[in-house]
């Protein structure tokens, strides 16, 4: 658990991720630091993880896009982890039940609240989305995601 800024509460992510997120250039403004409400956004081009409020949750989320935004350049990995969320929206155990539902959700939609799942109109993976979506749905608890997709995440998340 680290401190990544002043307003948001220690992370589980691994020291050496920060060190090179911040490398990278990645830096972090906290709108609201008074609330836990709320969402953020990761804007590549700047650089910027951007939180509405010191929400856990968001933090975690953004960091996560930031994170995967140089990995998901390769192809094969965006592909190797797209099979892997098809394979865990599939998952019977129930150690991994959260993160499976999550995967059902992403791989299938849902029909009572008209979510198609995520996709593009082309049928192009929204696979950005679905990597920080189980980061944060599993609040970087790597425990919480089977052996097959946990690697993934192994070297953000503590």
């Amino acid at each position: 658990m680290i401190i990544v800024h002043p307003d948001l509460p220690p992370l589980p992510i691994r020291e050496r991720a920060w060190e090179w997120l911040q490398y990278y250039g990645v830096h972090i403004v906290v709108k609201n630091p008074h609330s836990t409400h709320g969402g953020g956004g990761w804007y590549p081009d700047s650089k910027l993880v951007e939180l509405q409020t010191a929400q856990e949750e968001a933090a975690i989320h953004e960091l996560a896009h930031a994170w995967w935004h140089e990995l998901r350049k390769d192809p094969e990995v965006r592909k190797t982890f797209s099979a892997m969320v098809r394979r865990l929206s599939e998952e019977t155990d129930p150690h991994y039940r959260r993160a499976q539902e999550l995967a059902r959700v992403y791989e299938n939609g849902d029909a009572l609240t008209g979510f198609r799942g995520m996709f593009e109109a082309d049928g192009t993976v929204i696979d950005w989305e679905q990597y920080a979506g189980l980061a944060s749905g599993v609040m970087g608890k790597t425990e919480l995601l089977p052996d097959y997709i946990r690697g993934f995440y192994a070297e953000l998340f503590d």
